[in-house]
């Protein structure tokens, strides 16, 4: 007798087909989910990183792009910078225009607010973050008419909305325009460094930073120039490269809480240009130059001159003032031996560890262009 069609298509699994089905599926179950949980832990991670990373990068990004920008369009009598603090810094530069023939502008934008493309004038006078210094205490005026460098400002205070007091939100304001949030859930904590460090030439022309008991610094001076803007208010002036260091936390899975730094420097491109009336002329020699051999220990020349009459009058274009020396008899100066920042009235200069015999010391004030002066001598020394 012969199975019928219908009876082969009735007939199903046997219990052993099912148990054996349903072991394979529950063991593969079994691998697949922890691999799974695996691989979302790992995207996780991954993802929180690459927020805390880009929070932190796109803040650093921000303030630098118009940091660079700093000094642009500002006339004379107006600072560069305003305000150096750890968590503020304020500065002029002409970012945004609504005149499309404004040679300086970085940007051209026909909708944006008038207000926010000009001088800040006295009547829109604000109070510096983090500060009870307002700005500014003059109009910057061009014929009558404002000048077209606004006042940016950036800072990072406390985020309110948040339980934990580590948490900081970076604004920016335009002249006295409403703060805008840049970003927020920035780390910082008690210890670490500050979100800016600021740095200035030292005798030598290096770059050191300026120590954080020695900020905030205002432009307290009401006329960038003028004979009142020296002593503190100058300081200020002498700024060359800000350092930003922002810090965003993301939760790892397996590492808890997770800190990724983003630090970078901004070289002030304008800063030291703002005082030059003209750049070219060779600079007026410095005077006064004597050295001194002193036997120590550590035996060295002291070399001693005063400013050349081109750095803060004239054509104030001093950058920096070159050293010679050469043996006693050599016609040639050769290359300078080294360079000193010009940061004051009168200098003096360590040679330190001279090789031993009878030298000659030579001076020279070098501008911007850069042009040198003519080279002053000093008596001979003989060093033992």
């Amino acid at each position: 007798m012969t199975t019928s069609p219908i009876s082969r298509a009735r007939r199903g699994v046997t219990l052993i087909e099912m148990l054996i089905a349903l072991t394979l599926f529950v063991a593969i179950f079994g691998l697949a989910v922890p691999f799974f949980k695996m691989q979302a832990r790992t995207l996780g991670a991954s993802a929180g990183r690459l927020d805390a990373q880009q929070n932190a990068r796109y803040s650093q990004n921000t303030v630098d792009r118009d940091l660079r920008l700093a000094g642009t369009g500002v006339l004379p009598t107006q600072p560069m910078l305003v305000q150096a603090d750890q968590f503020a810094l304020t500065f002029n530069a002409d970012i945004v225009t609504r005149d499309s023939s404004d040679p300086n502008a970085a940007y051209y934008d026909p909708d944006v607010d008038t207000t926010a493309t000009i001088s800040m004038l006295t009547s829109q006078q604000v109070t510096l973050p983090l500060s009870a210094v307002t700005y500014p205490q003059t109009n910057y005026l061009q014929n009558g008419v404002p000048g077209t460098a606004e006042t940016i400002s950036y800072w990072a205070s406390v985020d309110s909305t948040v339980a934990a007091g580590n948490q900081l939100v970076l604004f920016r304001r335009v002249n006295n325009g409403t703060p805008r949030v840049v970003a927020s859930g920035i780390i910082w904590n008690a210890g670490d460094p500050p979100i800016f460090t600021y740095y200035k030439p030292d005798a030598s022309g290096n770059l050191v930073a300026i120590p954080v008991g020695n900020l905030p610094l205002f432009h307290s001076a009401t006329l960038h120039g003028s004979p009142s803007d020296t002593g503190v208010s100058a300081w200020v002036d002498s700024i060359r490269m800000v350092s930003i260091r922002v810090a965003g936390n993301f939760k790892d899975p397996d590492k808890g809480m997770v800190t990724r730094v983003v630090q970078t420097s901004t070289q002030l491109l304008n800063a030291g240009m703002l005082q030059s009336t003209v750049c070219g002329s060779a600079p007026i020699a410095p005077t006064g130059f004597a050295a001194t051999y002193i036997a120590g220990p550590p035996a060295k020349v002291t070399l001693v001159w005063t400013e050349s009459l081109d750095q803060d009058a004239g054509e104030k274009d001093v950058e920096r003032y070159l050293v010679y020396r050469r043996a006693s008899g050599d016609p040639d100066w050769h290359d300078a031996v080294t360079s000193v920042a010009a940061s004051s009235t009168t200098y003096a200069f360590d040679d330190s560890d001279p090789p031993s015999g009878t030298w000659e010391y030579g001076l020279a004030a070098q501008d911007c262009s850069p042009a040198n002066s003519s080279i002053v001598t000093a008596g001979a020394v003989t060093v033992p």
